[in-house]
């Protein structure tokens, strides 16, 4: 599945990922289970950089409808020079 993130006040997307995967922690993560894992190659699709906001809630819109309020959890790069990581839901994509 492919997803845009957005930051508040902003038109444009600041990262279109090309694929994502939500993932729900055990039991031991009852005020933010859900997890988004994620895999780009436009991290930062915008003149943002990603990696300095990652104390600042995002909408991320899923290209199913879906949108949910994250946080940057981590992020990093894999051997082919794709961005990867994981984003925390803070609300949104109910179960």
């Amino acid at each position: 599945m492919k997803a845009m993130l957005f930051m508040a006040g902003r038109g444009e997307p600041v990262a279109v990922f090309d694929e994502v995967d939500i993932v729900t922690m055990n039991d031991n993560h009852t005020h933010a289970p859900h997890r988004v894992l994620f895999k780009t190659k436009r991290l930062n699709a915008g003149k943002v950089m990603l990696e300095l906001h990652r104390d600042e809630a995002m909408t991320l819109k899923l290209e199913d409808g879906r949108e949910a309020s994250v946080l940057v959890q981590h992020s990093s790069l894999d051997m082919r020079g794709n961005a990867v990581g994981v984003l925390r839901v803070l609300r949104g994509l109910a179960d």
